[in-house]
């Protein structure tokens, strides 16, 4: 078994806080088995470290003919992306808004198609979240919306929003309480249609109940893409709509979310646009990792 391991760094385009941390680059790995590529993209507010001794040892223990044994789920998704590559058809990309309105509306109004469906991550300022809102369904008539509370709202906050907009071009809220019990609490009092993301339920399909419309799955904070998979199906089978998110992967996990969702979910697009906040995708035309980006910390020739 040939392994390689990378470090990457890729710029963004500018500073941006991120899970309350600054950053300036988006740091991960790339790890090649066999000629097949993974991304090992750990959240922002993890120890690159551990993760960068996690992903080493585990290779070893491949390279030994042993089960890698890696218990850090960005590690897992990395290396089951390059142990078992994904071949079917990318989904399409959900746009995201987020930002100052001028450039939103700027942007929107210069699409050739309008889209039918994006997500707007809220901001907390209630006259701007519903300006917001009333603006775009005013522009694009039916355009049906998803809104990211993040679990960084007051209830206040979403009693506000709730109360000035048309909640019929609402399709859900994502996470508007800190945890699954939290946000099961608001939508069962206020009536709120909402979703959850599976990492914020322990990495499980939580029990349905009458306001759960949707669980939204982040794979590279889950695990190897079976498990997304066994996640997704049982979310289906329960009734709920599934949908999966980047965590700001570079190019290369991009491209692997977005392929699993066209497995997946074929109908639903999956939200990818937070790659446009990398100055570059770490990747080339070929969907292949840019030598120049590359610091190789393992294999043949360290």
């Amino acid at each position: 078994m040939s392994i390689s391991v990378y470090r990457y760094a890729l710029p963004l385009t500018r500073e941006k806080l991120i899970d309350g941390v600054t950053v300036r680059r988006r740091h991960g790995f790339y790890v090649n088995i066999n000629g097949h590529w993974g991304d090992v993209a750990p959240p922002l507010t993890a120890d690159p470290a551990a993760t960068e001794a996690e992903l080493l040892a585990a290779c070893e223990r491949l390279e030994q003919g042993l089960e890698p044994d890696a218990t850090l789920p960005w590690v897992r998704f990395g290396l089951g992306c390059a142990l078992a590559p994904l071949a079917a058809a990318p989904a399409p990309s959900l746009p995201l808004l987020e930002g100052e309105r001028e450039s939103i509306i700027r942007a929107w109004r210069c699409r050739r198609v309008q889209p039918t469906r994006a997500w707007l991550t809220l901001t907390g300022d209630v006259q701007f979240d519903a300006g917001l809102v009333r603006e775009l369904s005013i522009l694009v008539p039916g355009l049906r919306l998803v809104l990211d509370a993040g679990g960084r709202l007051s209830e206040a906050q979403l009693i506000g929003l709730w109360r000035h907009i048309d909640v019929r071009a609402i399709d859900w809220l994502l996470d508007p309480g800190t945890n699954e019990a939290e946000t099961r609490r608001l939508a069962q009092q206020h009536g709120w249609p909402v979703a959850l993301s599976a990492e914020r339920c322990g990495g499980v399909v939580p029990a349905p109940f009458e306001e759960l419309r949707a669980l939204v799955l982040r794979p590279s904070l889950l695990g190897k893409p079976a498990r997304c998979r066994l996640l997704a199906e049982a979310a289906q089978d329960r009734g709920m709509e599934v949908m999966l998110a980047g965590n700001l992967e570079s190019g290369l996990g991009h491209q692997h979310i977005a392929q699993l969702a066209g497995e997946l979910t074929p109908n639903c697009p999956a939200l990818l646009d937070g790659l446009r906040y990398l100055l570059h995708s770490g990747v080339n035309a070929q969907g292949q990792p840019q030598a120049q980006n590359l610091t190789l910390i393992y294999g043949p020739g360290c």
